[in-house]
């Protein structure tokens, strides 16, 4: 393991959240709408050699409140099955699986370890932790003891749900909101997001009434993410994203760099990536934690 800590911080058994950050096999091109169909279907049929595929990238929420000693791993997905394939080769839903709600599967502690102990070292996975405080910590804690309460794991939810409003979540969204609820989000929104305008015509189902063959998605090589047309405004978190941002600070640190406003420690395990900033100082948000 090689370790560089730019900026040691005081709070060495501070509480804590960690993403843990997994790249799709091969990568998923968000440029264009045919970039992103091909791009997924290749890491659909992707071989992972039996390990758990990620084929649309993945993250996983750790919190890690030592000031209490509770430690979990929470996770969102979809269940085995659910049906994705069928809506877009079947039902001709075209880039309306983005939008889709699914049967959702929350995933806890030992099964996502069990499921990132592979990737250990790969150049695959990454992680960001945020050095909080205590009061954060438990902010977060009672937020997804809310959220299994409420049945909302049970709901894998499209690109566009707010887990926060209680729309269910995609595995990205329902990370991220750990950071939102804490009040930690404000560095990382533009890094980590990609916003794109989804022309209606390729998007089928309930949101239009249309059917967009997959086909008609590989027949528009030079069709464009546009608002010039009737579209669906996305923004959307992406693990991809995220974890090139992870290896671009962890690189940037590495050299020299200096992360204004932050602190900032840097480690890995082979090709994996771990970047740590000390948001400890950052104010627990008071008032609702929902938005609905």
């Amino acid at each position: 393991m090689a370790l560089l800590v730019l900026i040691i911080s005081t709070h060495t058994l501070a509480d804590s959240v960690s993403l843990h950050l997994f790249r799709s096999p091969l990568g998923i091109n968000w440029a264009t709408p045919w970039e992103m169909t091909v791009s997924t279907l290749k890491n659909s049929v992707a071989n992972t050699h039996g390990k758990r595929a990620f084929s649309i990238s993945h993250v996983f929420a750790e919190i890690n409140c030592n000031s209490t000693n509770e430690h979990i791993y929470r996770g969102q997905t979809s269940i085995e099955n659910s049906g994705e394939r069928d809506l877009l080769f079947k039902k001709k839903y075209g880039m309306g699986v983005m939008f889709f709600t699914y049967e959702g599967k929350f995933e806890k502690d030992e099964t996502i370890l069990n499921d990132m102990a592979p990737y250990e070292g790969s150049e695959r996975r990454g992680t960001f932790t945020a050095i909080v405080n205590p009061a954060t910590c438990q902010r977060m804690l009672r937020y997804v003891r809310e959220y299994e309460e409420r049945g909302y794991g049970n709901i894998y939810s499209g690109l566009q749900a707010d887990p926060l409003k209680g729309e269910g979540s995609g595995c990205s969204a329902f990370a991220v909101s750990f950071l939102r609820v804490g009040g930690l989000m404000e560095p990382f929104v533009k890094e980590w997001q990609n916003v794109i305008d989804v022309p209606k015509r390729f998007v089928g189902g309930p949101l239009t009434g249309n059917k967009v063959s997959i086909f008609k998605l590989l027949a528009s090589p030079g069709a464009k993410w546009s608002n010039k047309e009737a579209h669906i405004h996305l923004e959307a978190w992406n693990p991809e994203r995220m974890l090139e941002w992870v290896n671009k600070t962890h690189d940037f640190v590495l050299n020299g760099g200096v992360m204004e406003g932050l602190g900032v420690s840097i480690d890995s395990v082979g090709e994996s990536r771990h970047v740590t900033v000390d948001l400890y100082d950052r104010a627990t948000p008071y008032g609702p934690i929902w938005l609905i």
